[in-house]
C-alpha cells in the first residue's frame, strides 16, 4: 500500500503543477497574471494565469524557476521546488477605485465603493456594535467630512438612530483571522430620524462637526434608537417591518461583523473581517475566487474635501 500511495503521488505531480495569485494584504484572488518559466536563466514560456481560477502549467514544459509580473505589484520569482499552490504578490502602487471625484461637486471625494446591490442581503440597524464599515488611514488622510449617504430597504415605521465613528485597530491576518478591536468614540450624531415611506439613499449632512478622521482608521456604524408608529408611540415590530440597510457587491475587505453561532443562536464577541475570510477558505479550499455576490457589505458612503 505504501508504495502504491507514492506512485499516485508521483503521477499526480508529474501531471502539472497549480497554484493561485492572492493580494498579500487583502488575500484578493489576482487574475491575468503574466508568468514566464525558466530553463538555466533563459525564457522557455509565457502565458496569463486564469482569470477567475486555479492555473495549472504546462506538464510537458521542463523548466527550474518561474516569474509573476503584472502592473501595479512587485515582480516575484520562485524556484520550481518553491512553487506553492498559493502565491502571494505584493502591491507596489495602490490603486484607488474607491475613490472617485464628483461630477456634481468637483472639490468633492467619494470614500466607499458604488456598487450593485445585492437581493436578499441587508441587515437590521441593531442597537448594538454588530457591524460596519471600517475606513481605514490611508483612505481619509488629510480629508474634512461633509455629508454621509446610506441606502435602506423600504421603511416600514419612522425609525431613529445615531452615526457613530470610532477608532479601530484590525488584529491578526488575512491568513488566520483578521478581527476588529473598536477604541475610542471620535463622533455622534444627534438623534436623527429615517421617515415611514423612504426607500434607498438616505444622506445626512455633517459639515457642522468639523470632523477630521487625520491619522486615524475609523469604523463607522448605524445605531437603532427607536420605531414609531403613526401616533408617535415607539413599538418594537416584527423583525421582517425592522428597517435594513443595504448590502452591496465590494471588491474591499473593509466589511467587519459579527457572526451568528447555529448551535447557541447567539452572536460572537468579535467583530471579524468577512469578506477576508470568504476570500482565504475559496483560495485554500477550492483554489478560485469567492463568486462576486458573496462579498457584500453595508452600502455605506463618505464625502469629503481635502
Amino acid at each position: 500500500m505504501k508504495y502504491l500511495l507514492l506512485f499516485f503521488i508521483s503521477i499526480t505531480y508529474a501531471q502539472s503543477q497549480k497554484f493561485i495569485l492572492l493580494d498579500e494584504e487583502t488575500l484578493e484572488f489576482i487574475g491575468e497574471v503574466n508568468y514566464t518559466l525558466y530553463l538555466n536563466n533563459k525564457p522557455i514560456f509565457s502565458n496569463l494565469t486564469s482569470k477567475d481560477s486555479i492555473t495549472r502549467l504546462p506538464k510537458e514544459i521542463s523548466f527550474d524557476s518561474i516569474a509573476f509580473t503584472k502592473f501595479n505589484y512587485k515582480i516575484a520569482g520562485f524556484k520550481k521546488e518553491n512553487l506553492t499552490e498559493v502565491v502571494l504578490l505584493n502591491r507596489t502602487v495602490y490603486e484607488l477605485d474607491e475613490v472617485i471625484i464628483s461630477n456634481s461637486k468637483p472639490k468633492e471625494i467619494v470614500i466607499g465603493e458604488e456598487s450593485r446591490f445585492i437581493k436578499n442581503k441587508s441587515a437590521a440597524l441593531s442597537k448594538n456594535l454588530d457591524y460596519g464599515i471600517l475606513f481605514r488611514e490611508n483612505d481619509l488622510k488629510n480629508m474634512m467630512i461633509k455629508r454621509m449617504t446610506f441606502f435602506v430597504e423600504k421603511v416600514t415605521y419612522k425609525t431613529s438612530y445615531k452615526i457613530k465613528f470610532y477608532t479601530a485597530n484590525e488584529v491578526g491576518d488575512f491568513m488566520t483571522l483578521l478581527q476588529l478591536q473598536v477604541k475610542e468614540l471620535l463622533f455622534e450624531s444627534p438623534i436623527l430620524t429615517i421617515e415611514k415611506g423612504t426607500k434607498n439613499k438616505v444622506e445626512v449632512n455633517l459639515e457642522e462637526y468639523e470632523i477630521n478622521l487625520y491619522n486615524k482608521n475609523v469604523f463607522i456604524c448605524l445605531e437603532l434608537q427607536d420605531y414609531f408608529d403613526e401616533n408617535n408611540t415607539i413599538i418594537q415590530p416584527q423583525l421582517s417591518d425592522q428597517t435594513r440597510l443595504k448590502y452591496q457587491i465590494s471588491n474591499l475587505t473593509n466589511y467587519y461583523t459579527k457572526t451568528y453561532d447555529l448551535n447557541t443562536k447567539k452572536l460572537s464577541n468579535d467583530m471579524i473581517n468577512i469578506n477576508g475570510m470568504i476570500s482565504r477558505d475559496f483560495a485554500f479550499v477550492f483554489f478560485k475566487k469567492p463568486h462576486k455576490s458573496q462579498l457584500v457589505a453595508p452600502a455605506i458612503l463618505l464625502y469629503a474635501v481635502k
